[in-house]
């Protein structure tokens, strides 16, 4: 009998060692960003409304200026372990890009 079940090649990964979530300076200044934008609404909705639109963009840009920043500066994965610790992650590996918008 001829077995024509295709065969599972797993993809090549690549181990990389996460941090904790909670030491990641991206996931606090976005953890503290969002504090600030959502104290005001636990508060009082009415502040919100007396908030001029112009600054709530501003905000806005701000949050998405500093994600980029963070961004730029995040070499490591994370995961949901104690602080200070470090476990290791399996990663799919990637090929180097072949086009300019890969």
């Amino acid at each position: 009998m001829i077995d024509n079940a295709p065969t599972f090649v797993p993809k090549p990964t690549v181990t990389y060692w996460a941090i904790s979530l909670f030491n990641s300076r991206t996931f606090r200044i976005n953890a503290g960003l969002l504090f600030v934008t959502l104290v005001p609404l636990l508060v009082d909705p009415e502040l919100v409304s007396m908030i001029p639109p112009r600054y709530l963009v501003l905000y806005a840009a701000l949050v998405k200026v500093a994600n980029i920043a963070l961004r730029l500066v995040t070499v490591r994965p994370v995961a949901l372990i104690p602080p200070g610790d470090t476990v290791p992650i399996e990663v799919p590996k990637i090929d180097p890009p072949t086009t300019v918008g890969d």
